[in-house]
């Protein structure tokens, strides 16, 4: 069998249970050798992140390290890309290290909702299958998503694990395995509103946003 990697970006401002749960999750569903973590760099849909790229990969590693799970692991190329960090770049590159493998580019049901809307969306699949994690009650057609993009999404979905390897990429599957979501959004403006106590952060992330005074500025717009 063919390795298979899964691979996941984000803005991780900060990381948060969430998006180690949408990892986590899809490793263990589809039985991922590894998972890499990319934190963006220069967001394309987005304003730019709050905490800086170092602070941001640094919470990153201080999360995954403590969630304590070595086959999900951070990976900083997009730091070292010129340019926005559009992710059909992200991975072609990591089509071109890994040749071999089958990627899997995972998304949370919110950024899965947006796809649309990313740079040349359609064609990630042309680099890897596409797997979308979301709740038990949640179905496709509850997000913003247009007709015809939710159509030709589910014209590619995956009816089982099994047949999901049986190509190289160009697939969607919805695993709706995921106990309970968390935004990066709602942190921040606990954080900022001075809350001491916010669950959905590990407690080492919770030390360095404490130690490094980040997130304190109440927000406008996101």
């Amino acid at each position: 069998m063919n390795r298979r990697i899964g691979i996941m970006g984000g803005m991780f401002d900060p990381v948060h249970r969430g998006h180690l749960q949408v990892a986590a999750t899809a490793r263990m569903a589809l039985e991922l050798d590894h998972v890499r973590l990319v934190p963006c760099a220069v967001p394309n849909h987005r304003g730019q992140a709050t905490a800086t790229a170092e602070q941001r990969l640094a919470m990153l590693e201080l999360a995954l390290a403590d969630f304590g799970e070595p086959r999900l692991q951070t990976d900083d190329r997009e730091f070292h890309r010129p340019g926005v960090s559009y992710m059909v770049d992200t991975l072609a590159s990591f089509a071109t290290q890994f040749p071999d493998a089958t990627l899997v580019y995972i998304m949370g049901w919110d950024s899965f909702n947006t796809l649309p809307t990313w740079h040349k969306w359609r064609q990630l699949l042309d680099y890897c299958h596409l797997c979308a994690v979301s709740r038990p009650d949640v179905k496709l057609a509850a997000g913003s998503m247009a007709t015809d993009d939710a159509d030709w999404l589910l014209s590619r979905q995956a009816r089982d694990v099994s047949s999901l390897f049986e190509q190289g990429h160009g697939c969607l599957y919805l695993l709706d395995e995921l106990a309970e979501p968390a935004a990066s959004t709602d942190i921040r403006q606990a954080l900022a509103a001075g809350e001491q106590t916010i669950t959905d952060i590990p407690g080492v992330v919770m030390d360095y946003i404490r130690q490094h005074q980040l997130y304190t500025t109440p927000i406008v717009n996101t």
